[in-house]
């Protein structure tokens, strides 16, 4: 396949590329809209997760060690989360953001979720099928379609 240029206003929830060694991923939140409600790590895969604001105001709320903490993030800023680091986002501003988003490596189990109490949930999969303009996303194989 040869390169490509894959622009975020092509697709603000789509996925580039989704391979054992990388996820990568734009996302779009809006204020008030469907945040994550509860903290999670990826601990079990030992992934690092990596944030890169595009457009907009992003709040980036952490847990680590018990103490919790909130960075917000605008255009050009990026944010990251160790293995273990609890993490959520929401939008922070009046107006809708995008980021782009990895975790390397994206190994099944890729999340590890905590209900509201901080009790530690079954680790799951993120999304299975993941797809950039509709297509499914480099690296997923149509066999598992």
């Amino acid at each position: 396949m040869p390169a490509q240029t894959f622009d975020w206003r092509d697709d603000p929830m789509g996925t580039i590329i989704a391979v054992p060694q990388v996820r990568a991923r734009f996302i779009r939140v809006t204020p008030g809209g469907s945040a994550e409600k509860t903290f999670h790590t990826h601990e079990e895969s030992a992934a690092i997760e990596t944030w890169v604001v595009l457009e907009g105001q992003v709040r980036f709320e952490f847990e680590i060690d018990g103490e919790r903490s909130e960075v917000v993030a605008g255009p050009g800023q990026a944010v990251v989360a160790l293995p273990h680091e609890k993490h959520r986002i929401t939008c922070a501003g009046d107006e809708p953001a995008v980021y782009f988003l990895t975790v390397s490596p994206h190994r099944a189990p890729t999340h590890t979720h905590y209900d509201a109490q901080g009790n530690r949930r079954p680790a799951a999969p993120g999304v299975t099928q993941p797809t950039w303009k509709g297509e499914l996303a480099l690296g997923v194989s149509r066999e598992a379609t």
